[in-house]
């Protein structure tokens, strides 16, 4: 009889542990489907114009904005930060049409930081005022 105690205990066991297994599997998969399924909230992102931008020459390999094409989604945030020693701005628009006015941000000094939030989908061409070669372009999905 002890034998066949053992191997009824031994099947006891590993059925039970196949069910934990297949348990654990399931709530996993269902976390994942969870997570998987929460939209994600706006995002800050940062464009920086580095040090050197106000003299011509950046705009020959595309580093005046730093990404010079961003794409985001609706509701997110762009942060421009300005590291050059020279004043800068951030308007929307190009240099052969002017500013459109959807954004500006007039002068902003070095180390100073410029935000917009997008509500729009849309490609925004932007560039700076004072030194005209530099373009950058937001696409809002």
């Amino acid at each position: 009889m002890e034998e066949t105690t053992e191997e009824t205990m031994e099947e006891t066991t590993e059925e039970t542990m196949e069910e934990t297994m297949e348990e654990t599997t399931e709530e996993a998969e269902m976390t994942e489907e969870t997570e998987a399924e929460e939209p994600a909230g706006p995002t800050t992102w940062e464009v920086v114009n580095s040090e050197g931008t106000s003299v011509p020459g950046c705009e020959e390999d595309d580093t005046c904005f730093m990404p010079s094409m961003l794409e985001i989604s609706v509701g997110d945030t762009v942060m421009w930060l300005n590291q050059d020693a020279a004043a800068h701005t951030i308007t929307s628009g190009s240099p052969a049409t002017g500013p459109d006015g959807v954004f500006d941000s007039s002068l902003v000094m070095s180390g100073a930081t410029f935000e917009h939030t997008f509500e729009e989908p849309g490609t925004y061409d932007y560039f700076c005022l004072v030194h005209p070669w530099m373009l950058g372009t937001i696409q809002v999905n």
